[in-house]
């Protein structure tokens, strides 16, 4: 059995609003309460020095992913104040995936600073229903075990740096990021917003910052039984100088800031691997960045070249390459060539992002029938690629358009 860090004890101090029905619940553009009191991030580190982190579970990865996205947004239509609901709800998405020829979720459990889960680093997250300050269910446990019964593999995704706006901010009492926010003079932009913004972000700068990131994902590693941690393209919020520029000066072996940046962002996603892997080295650790390459380096300082390229940064990559074949910018085929020949660490795989939220956004995905079908083919058909992810859960299952059922019999007959 896994030790869980005292789950009782963290159950009692998550204090949440108390929902008594599910139109009580909190909805994505609305304001709603986020604990006022959870256990303070231990500063010891809390990974283990084991390889293996639970003989009783073996990791269930597969060689070639077939992935889906289910982002916060699609979760908060299926939490319900009933465990037994949401159980039912969770399964039928699951049951969806699986019938439509996927093996693997990417489901988040963090996008805001928060948690599906129990957590002593970070606070529940505001959709979590609770009673009397204590959370009905855990989410992610509930996930988790209904994902394997349909044979998926389970990678909680991660936002490690976005946080929230300053209401919930101001609600994240008792936890690191609310000390780092309360006190930016002990702290400078350990937290910070950048200028025309209103969330706040972490600041990938600070070894305290990178350390509380990686325990976040030792103890998911550690705790549940997911088979892989997952963060996607949200790395610096803005190229403004204004946003860390204390943290810049005050590295003064630093002189370009755009280097410096991607360093910063390199040895997060270092911390994160190790930290993964020293509870069990069997997990996945994955990127998936921006498919236009030059954004990854003009805008988010991401240095997928390193990782790529490198050991000990990435098990996958699954850039997103929600692109048309007539892009002007970047033309699919051309663009998936380009991942292709980064890709030269030999224990980094390529799985490839595709957009089928685009169906009703861009000319070409509505007018040429079949797009997504065409490119997971072309993925499948290409030796340097090991698998393609679909964004996302609502754009697959949840439109009733005939555009969009069209598309997903063309999907599913292509994995079948």
């Amino acid at each position: 059995m896994k030790k869980m860090n005292g789950i009782a004890v963290l159950l009692t101090a998550a204090l949440l609003c108390s929902c008594s029905t599910k139109s009580d619940k909190p909805k994505i553009t609305q304001n709603s309460p986020v604990p006022q009191n959870v256990l303070t991030a231990s500063q010891d580190s809390k990974q283990t020095q084991q390889t293996v982190k639970n003989e009783e579970y073996t990791p269930l990865n597969y060689d070639e992913q077939k992935a889906v996205w289910i982002s916060y947004i699609d979760l908060a239509g299926m939490l319900d104040d009933s465990e037994s609901a949401f159980r039912e709800n969770i399964s039928k998405a699951f049951e969806n995936v699986s019938d439509l020829g996927c093996n693997t979720v990417y489901v988040h459990v963090r996008a805001f600073g928060d948690a599906y889960y129990v957590s002593q680093y970070f606070a529940p997250s505001k959709y979590i229903p609770a009673e009397d300050g204590t959370l009905r269910y855990d989410p992610l446990k509930i996930m988790t075990d209904e994902a394997h019964k349909y044979g998926l593999s389970f990678h909680a995704w991660l936002n490690p740096l976005r946080c929230d706006t300053q209401v919930y901010m101001e609600k994240m009492q008792g936890t690191q990021i609310y000390e780092w926010y309360s006190q930016p003079g002990k702290y400078p932009e350990y937290v910070s917003k950048p200028d025309n913004s209103d969330y706040y972000w972490l600041n990938p700068a600070y070894p305290e910052v990178r350390k509380l990131i990686a325990d976040g994902a030792a103890e998911l590693a550690e705790n549940y039984d997911i088979d892989g941690v997952h963060i996607d393209d949200y790395f610096y919020p803005t190229t403004e100088k204004s946003f860390d520029m204390q943290a810049f000066t005050a590295a003064q072996t630093a002189d370009d800031l755009s280097q410096w940046r991607m360093d910063n962002c390199s040895e997060m996603v270092h911390d994160i691997y190790e930290a993964v892997k020293s509870v069990d080295k069997r997990l996945l650790f994955g990127v998936s960045p921006q498919g236009n390459m030059d954004n990854n380096y003009t805008q988010m300082y991401a240095d997928v070249k390193k990782w790529c390229s490198e050991e000990g940064y990435l098990d996958y990559i699954a850039p997103q390459i929600y692109f048309g074949y007539e892009n002007s910018v970047c033309p699919f085929s051309e663009t998936l060539k380009n991942w292709e020949n980064i890709v030269i660490c030999k224990n980094v795989k390529l799985v490839c992002g595709l957009g089928v939220y685009k169906l009703e956004r861009e000319d070409e995905f509505i007018n040429d029938m079949g797009i997504i079908a065409r490119q997971i083919g072309d993925t499948e058909a290409d030796e340097n690629c090991s698998g393609f992810a679909l964004y996302s859960y609502q754009s697959l299952f949840t439109k009733t358009d005939e555009r969009f059922l069209e598309e997903r019999k063309e999907i599913s007959a292509q994995l079948k």
